[in-house]
Order: C-alpha cells, then structure tokens, then sequence
C-alpha cells in the first residue's frame, strides 16, 4: 500500500512540474512578443529579405529559365543529329525512304529550322541571364522598399514630435492669456483665440500620431512583422549633407551599364538583330519577310533608345532633387534659429502688452512651417540620395513609401 501511494505522489508531483513549466514557457513568450523589438535600418532589410517571397520567386524564375534553356539544348541536339544523319545519308538510302519522311527530313535540314534553332539559343540564354539579373534586382529592390519606409517612419515620427512641441508653447500661451485677462490686461476674446489654436494645434498632432502609426505599419507589413507588434527604430536621419561618392558622369555610365531595363532592350535588339541578319541571307530585299523582319529590328532598336534617354533623364533628375537638398539644408537650419528667435522675441513682447496674442500665433506658425520645411529638406536629401544608389540598377519612379 504504502507503494502504491509512493507512486501515485511521484505521479503528481511531476505533473505539477509540468504544468509549472508551462506556465512559465508560455509567460515569456507572451513577455517576449509584448516587448519592443529595437529595429535598425540594417535588421529590417535582413528580416525583410528572409520574409519577402519575391526572392523566393525570382530564384523559381530562374530554375524555370535555366530548365528551358536544357531542354532547347536537348532538342537542339536531336535536330542537329538528325540533319548529320540525313545529310551523311547517300542518296540511293534516301530514295528508298517514304516522301513523307524525305520531305519532314529535307525541312529539317532547311533554312527555317536552323534559323528557328538559333533565335531560340539566343532567346534561352538571354532569359537566364535575365532570371539572374532579377534576383539581384529583386534583392536590391526589396532594401530600396524597405529603407524608403523606414525613412517613411523617420518623416513620420519628426513630424509628431513638431506637432507635440506646438501643442506645448499653445498650452504656455493660454496659461499667459489666462494669467493676462485675470489680471485685466486683455479682453476675454484673446484667451478664446488662445484656446481655438490649442485645439488647431492639438488637432494637427492628432493627425500627424494617425499618419505615424500608418508609416509603422507600411513598414512592418513591407518587413513582414506582425502588424500589432511594438517595434522602435534605432537609425535616425543623415542630416549633415555631404556630396555623393560618385559624379553624375560616373552614375550614367554605370546606369547604362547596370540597368535591368536597358538590358532587357538590348537583349530584345540583339535576338531581332540575329533574326534580320539570318532571314537577310535567304531572303531578298524586296520579300514581305526581309521588311518584317527589318521593321522589327528597328524596331527594338527605337525601343532601346529610347529606355536608355529614360534612364539618363531619370537619373539626371534625381541627381537634380539631390544637389537642390542638400544645398537647402543649411539654409533651413539658419531659417530655423531666425524662427526661434522671433517667436521669442514675440512672447515677451506679448508679455510685456506690446503686441497681440494673433501676432505670437503668426510666430509660432512660423516656426512649425520653418521645422516642416527643414525636415522635408532632410528627408528629400536622404531619399534623393537612397534613389541615386538604385537608379543605376533600376527604375525607382513612384511612391517610394509603399
């Protein structure tokens, strides 16, 4: 007996074991997922790589690209066997064969078979290229989208955090109107001028807090987080303009050089080109198929052109918002200590009854325009310089926060 309750204790006491670990297991998973998870710009372009199904995808493209070109291969061969045989064939062995056979091995060994095979060479080859190239482009266009958010969030947070300051000196300035009529100095009117842009201005921090937690949650749905999960960035704005590590000369090399879209045209040139030169030795200039073939090489080259004068006026461009940035920088910071310095100014002489309440509101939304212009600046100084690194690998046209 006394075994049998030995045993059944021992039975108990490790369920309790159990369950108390448990417990604790799943405390701090909860623990672990209410905790805010510290973000750099470096950590959500990993998370986002490891997460985003593009990359997946663009690998797949490239499998399927490369299994094409193995079975073109293949079929290449079979034709060119085949023709070898046929053409080694004497012709009394040939003459033997039925006509349906003798007339399928004669196209065979034809012009438009061998000049069908080549376009088709040249079109696999050039679509694992391609497949190649987009998963590179995939990769770099993924941290472009991540780190566009990202200063999507820094835009954001800055613009709350002058909207909370606004909200603080309109609540300074009721306490000064409030002090001010209870001492008989102004007219009620004024506090009720003092109270209506408080409200503006509470109003305005409630809306910047809304586009705040909407930049948040772009950038987590972008990385791939939970959209509920309480996350805090880490990196902060470049705000001290520096020139860009290459000239404009150099980053329009390299675009024509990089680009996956001027690649694209030249491949789709080179394949017409291939398919005009082969069709120009078996058909004359004055055939419908000689000009067909003619037109659309011209064609593609028009098209080439043409993405490659978009691609220098893209990038000229941006080059452009670059240098306007960067030299507005500093002359919004010397804007910004003129703004200060009059709102000041305007309090105390506000305080001292040498001008209205209306005339420190002009000053104050003065100085909240002034901050808004200097962080615009900023911020298109950093974006401008985030697309000159990737407009040399592809297009960055768009809305860049999305």
């Amino acid at each position: 007996m006394p075994k049998v309750w030995l045993n059944k204790s021992v039975t108990l006491l490790l369920i309790l074991i159990l369950i108390t670990a448990s417990f604790a297991f799943a405390q701090e998973n909860n623990e672990s997922e209410d905790e805010i998870l510290k973000l750099s710009l470096e950590d959500a372009v990993k998370i986002a790589e490891e997460n985003n199904q593009q990359v997946k995808l663009s690998k797949l493209g490239l499998e399927k690209a490369e299994l094409a070109r193995k079975e073109y291969r293949y079929q290449d061969k079979k034709v060119r066997d085949a023709v070898d045989l046929w053409e080694g064939m004497p012709a009394e062995e040939k003459s033997k064969l039925n006509e349906m056979l003798r007339i399928e091995m004669e196209s065979l060994s034809g012009f438009e078979t061998s000049s069908t095979m080549d376009i088709l060479g040249k079109q696999a080859e050039f679509a694992v290229n391609m497949a190649k190239l987009g998963i590179d482009v995939t990769i770099k266009g993924i941290n472009f989208g991540i780190e566009a958010a990202y200063y999507g969030v820094l835009l954001a947070e800055e613009n709350t955090s002058i909207a909370k300051a606004a909200v603080s000196r309109y609540q300074d300035m009721l306490g000064i109107a409030e002090a001010k009529f209870k001492a008989g100095t102004i007219t009620k009117n004024e506090v009720l001028d003092a109270q209506v842009q408080l409200s503006k201005a509470e109003a305005d921090l409630l809306k910047a807090e809304s586009e705040e937690e909407k930049a948040y949650v772009n950038l987590k749905k972008l990385i791939g987080l939970p959209l509920d999960r309480a996350i805090e960035l880490t990196d902060s704005f470049k705000d001290k303009p520096d020139d860009f590590d290459k000239t404009l000369d150099e980053l329009l090399e390299a675009a024509e050089k990089n680009r996956i879209d001027i690649m694209s045209a030249e491949g789709a040139f080179e394949i017409a080109k291939l398919d005009f030169e082969l069709s120009s030795k078996a058909y004359p200039s004055n055939t419908f198929i000689y000009k067909e073939k003619e037109y659309a090489m011209e064609e593609a080259r028009l098209q080439l052109q043409d993405t490659k004068s978009a691609v220098e006026a893209q990038v000229r461009g941006i080059w452009l918002d670059f240098e306007d940035a960067k030299t507005n920088i500093p002359v919004m910071d010397k804007a910004l200590e003129m703004a200060e310095e009059s709102l000041r100014l305007a309090k105390l002489s506000y305080e001292a009854g040498l001008v209205r309440s209306v005339d420190v509101a002009a000053a104050e939304e003065g100085l909240k325009q002034v901050q808004l212009q200097r962080l615009s600046a900023i911020y298109n100084y950093n974006l401008a310089r985030l697309k000159l690194e990737n407009a040399i690998y592809f297009s960055v046209s768009g809305d860049l926060t999305s």
